[in-house]
Formats: structure tokens, C-alpha cells, sequence
């Protein structure tokens, strides 16, 4: 097998969908040697980790741990951040040599009173708009750090108005149900966020997309939901229901907000409707 090349590793490391520590003990107080971009971010310090400096962390539920040696168990823990809020996270432990750990942290939703809602939506099974928000303010955090790309789909349901209409709302939320669990399939990445937006609309957030994957994943999702054959006797795009969809990939500027790059999508899905629905219009951020 060949030997990796340790430059590309470090890459791969530092660019990692988990925060990432590596601390050493001596059978002493662990001492962070390393921290990666994402870990960085999500406490909201510089990526060049000050030398002494511990990671400030609450045990708050620990599984069973027959070993007690906390490896290859899941805890969940409080993190400290540099402005002195927590983030809890769930956290695995990989053993490495010379009395060396790799700590990953994975942020978990916010539910306690007057925290954000619950990541899952009970009648969708998809992510909550907040929880998305949530998610898309972090990665841009870190896209702003080490440029890695993020995509934003916008999906809406072309002629919905009609379809209630003709249908029924009752009707209408079942097929937005429907749509949503295409849209979710389709999407088979970990570190995808799918979210029902406002009465009609989805939206996806992907991480290190390249823009053409990312439109190829938009087209078969439009190709999927026109195979559900869902009858539509007043669409304008034939006799089944469709969608459209507006896409942008880009990374992350330091002078604008998270918001910009929805808003460009929510922009390109206006062009994907203006044409008739059914496509998908690739936009950018201004």
C-alpha cells in the first residue's frame, strides 16, 4: 500500500468536518500539541493554538466505558469558547502512539429553554431552518479561514399555489413531505443539511462541493421528484408536478455575512422560476 503523502494528510486534517485536537500526557495535565480549523473555529480562537493553552471541558454524560480508558466512547461534553459561551459536542477519543489522543468533536443541536430549536423537524424528518442556520454560520466561519466552498441549494415546487388550489393543503403538505424524503435520498452525505424552508421551498447546504457536482445534484434532484409522477393538472411544466432550483458554490469572503450566499441562490432560484420552472439557474455571490 503506498504511504501517504503527510503534506496532503495535513490537509485532509486541517480541512476535516470535525473539530480536531491532538493533545499529549505524560500521566500529567493533556497538553494540546495541535488544533484544526474547524475545532478553531467553533471555539471562535485563532487556528494557531496558543502553547499551554488546555481545552476548557465538562463532562456532562459519559456511556459505559468497560476499559475506563474513554477511547472509542462516545461523551458528551461542554466546550469553553474564547468569549466564554459553551458549545456541547459529542466527543470520540482515537489512541495514538507516544501517549498521544485525536479528540473529535462533533457540536450537538441546542435544546435547552431559550437555546435554538431541536436540529429535527417532527413532521418533516428533515433539519429545522435554525439548526441549518446554525450549521451554514459555522462553515462559513470556517470557509472564511481556509476557503474550502459552500453550497447552497434553493428547491421550490413550481405552480404550489395551484396545486393547493385544486388539492387541498392537506394534500399539498403530504407531497411536500414526499418531495422532502426525495430530496434527503438524494443527498447521502453525513455532513449534508437538508431543511424545509418557509410553506414550499427546501434548502440544501453542502460543504467542499465543486460547483458542477453540485448542479448535477440539483438536476437529479429535479429528475427524481418529475419521476415521483405526482399528477399536476394545472402545472405549467406538463402534467406532473416539478420543481426548480437555484444553486451557488462559493467560498466564503471575509467582508460579507452567511446570509449573502442564501440570498444569491434565493436569487438564482427566481431566475430557475422566471424560465418556467423545472431547471436549475447557478448564481453567485455579488
Amino acid at each position: 500500500m503506498t504511504t501517504p503523502d503527510p503534506a496532503l494528510l495535513a490537509e485532509v486534517l486541517r480541512h476535516a468536518l470535525d473539530g480536531i485536537a491532538i493533545v499529549e500526557s505524560n500521566g500529567g495535565t493533556p497538553r494540546v500539541v495541535y488544533v484544526n480549523a474547524t475545532l478553531a473555529a467553533l471555539l471562535r480562537r485563532p487556528e494557531e493554538w496558543p502553547p499551554g493553552r488546555a481545552l476548557e471541558e465538562i463532562e456532562i454524560e459519559a456511556p459505559a466505558d468497560p476499559n475506563g480508558t474513554g477511547v472509542g466512547v462516545g461523551l458528551r461534553v461542554s466546550l469553553r469558547r474564547a468569549d466564554g459561551s459553551t458549545v456541547e459536542c459529542e466527543r470520540w477519543a482515537l489512541l495514538l502512539p507516544d501517549s498521544r489522543l485525536a479528540l473529535h468533536y462533533r457540536p450537538l443541536p441546542r435544546t435547552a429553554p431559550g437555546a435554538l430549536a431541536a436540529a429535527v423537524d417532527r413532521s418533516s424528518g428533515l433539519s429545522t431552518p435554525e439548526h441549518l442556520m446554525e450549521v451554514l454560520r459555522r462553515d462559513w466561519s470556517i470557509s472564511q479561514r481556509d476557503g474550502r466552498t459552500l453550497t447552497i441549494m434553493r428547491f421550490d415546487l413550481d405552480a404550489s399555489r395551484e396545486y393547493r388550489e385544486v388539492f387541498g393543503r392537506t394534500a399539498a403538505d403530504n407531497v411536500l413531505r414526499q418531495i422532502g424524503r426525495t430530496i434527503a435520498s438524494a443527498m447521502r452525505r453525513t455532513s449534508d443539511v437538508i431543511a424545509r424552508f418557509e410553506d414550499d421551498e427546501f434548502v440544501v447546504l453542502g460543504v467542499s462541493m465543486e460547483p458542477t457536482s453540485a448542479r448535477a445534484h440539483a438536476e437529479n434532484i429535479i429528475g427524481r421528484v418529475r419521476a415521483l409522477a405526482i399528477h399536476h393538472p394545472r402545472s405549467r411544466t406538463g402534467r406532473w408536478l416539478t420543481i426548480s432550483a437555484g444553486v451557488v458554490t462559493a467560498s466564503a469572503p471575509r467582508t460579507q455575512s452567511c446570509e449573502a450566499l442564501l440570498e444569491a441562490a434565493q436569487r438564482a432560484l427566481t431566475g430557475a422560476k422566471g424560465q418556467g420552472g423545472n431547471v436549475v439557474v447557478e448564481g453567485s455571490l455579488e
